[in-house]
């Protein structure tokens, strides 16, 4: 028996539903991008008629995803009022994983932080973790009828992403082999994202950063343990298991020296501690070093040199069109950067270097966690490890 056609109302409706979906997520795209916009703004920039933009903000707003301000203050005509991403409305809950603490906030869909920031000493095991972290995740929930949109994990280690679990954690050991984002969903009820640490802070220089409009660019983090994030023709290279984007273990001398071990804050804080014969941390360190205390120039050249190898590795295997470096030892002279740019460039492939802009990163792991339930909701792609 033939199967009967179906009904052309419920295809046009599933139409118009597809298209009234599309035309949310391209609105929250371009309130994301610019910032405060206005209803004619919006119509010029997406190409979307004006009272289909009239009723998609006004759909938004009814949601709490976004919010209305002071009017614009337009050349000619009736100045329109602003509309911005929801900063008190709606909100989301960052969760950051270091090797040796947690940290906890809540921000507005715009990444700006709502209130404190909870930052608390790693526990010793998993369940202990988990139990710690989820009644605090409970109680700093919005309150006050602020609609939470999704909590974002930013945690160390590489990722499974067939086997959708934490595969290998160096620094935390009990993380291995868990799926901590279900079991995060499991204790709170919040809908979880959970991303690699480098993965998070390539979205966030993405969404929040100065890469908005770039398709190539990566990021190097040089706290611990070289970590690198790729973003090649605007997709984020991850490899065949999600293991991609460690440069740490890069052999750098005949000695078998890794960058992890002699290229990072970590190794530039052991060295001033050890010269000073004091226990100390990062800014105690620059600090050490700025004021003379310590004469250390000539091992933090050789720093330097190493570090200029992993950056120039990036520049001629990725050719990117920025490279974002995050790192606290880069202060401790108004030299060091300088010194590693020139190091870099005789490294590199002249081509690539050139076509290349280094820069210090303002990414940071919070608005990277951010950006896992952010961007999920302006571009509809799931970063994350589910």
């Amino acid at each position: 028996m033939p199967q009967k056609n179906p009904n052309p109302k419920h295809k046009s409706q599933n139409r118009a539903g597809l298209l009234r979906h599309l035309n949310t997520r391209e609105v929250l795209a371009m309130l994301l991008k610019h910032g405060g916009l206005s209803r004619a703004d919006l119509t010029r920039l997406t190409g979307i008629s004006g009272p289909t933009i009239t009723r998609t903000v006004q759909d938004l707003l009814d949601a709490k995803l976004v919010e209305e301000g002071e009017p614009s203050k337009a050349l000619l005509g009736r100045p329109g009022k602003m509309i911005h991403l929801a900063s008190s409305k709606a909100g989301v809950m960052a969760l950051v994983i270091g090797q040796d603490a947690c940290e906890i906030s809540a921000s507005g869909l715009d990444g700006k932080l709502q209130g404190n920031l909870d930052r608390f000493p790693m526990p010793r095991s998993y369940s202990e973790f988990l139990s710690l972290v989820s009644q605090k995740l409970k109680l700093a929930k919005p309150k006050n009828g602020v609609k939470l949109m999704g909590l974002g994990v930013s945690t160390p280690g590489l990722f499974n992403l067939l086997e959708h679990k934490i595969s290998s954690c160096p620094s935390i050991p009990f993380l291995e082999n868990q799926m901590l984002a279900k079991d995060l969903e499991a204790n709170t009820g919040f809908e979880t994202f959970l991303l690699q640490e480098m993965h998070a802070l390539c979205l966030a220089e993405s969404i929040f950063g100065e890469s908005r409009n770039l398709s190539n660019f990566a990021v190097i983090d040089i706290t611990h343990d070289f970590g690198l994030g790729v973003v090649s023709n605007g997709q984020q290279l991850q490899g065949h298991l999600g293991l991609a984007g460690n440069l740490g273990k890069l052999p750098i001398d005949k000695n078998g020296a890794t960058l992890d071990a002699v290229a990072t804050d970590d190794f530039f804080c052991k060295t001033i501690a050890r010269l000073a014969d004091s226990k100390i941390d990062i800014q105690g360190a620059i600090n050490l070093f700025r004021g003379g205390a310590v004469d250390a120039m000539n091992e933090i050249n050789l720093m330097i040199d190493h570090i200029s190898t992993g950056v120039a590795t990036v520049v001629n295997l990725f050719n990117p069109e920025r490279i974002f470096i995050i790192g606290k030892l880069l202060d401790a002279h108004p030299d060091l950067f300088v010194n590693l740019l020139e190091a870099t460039r005789r490294k590199s492939i002249k081509a690539s270097f050139i076509g290349c802009t280094i820069t210090r990163s303002k990414a940071n792991s919070r608005l990277g966690a951010v950006s896992a339930v952010i961007g999920k909701l302006t571009t509809g792609k799931k970063f994350s490890l589910k």
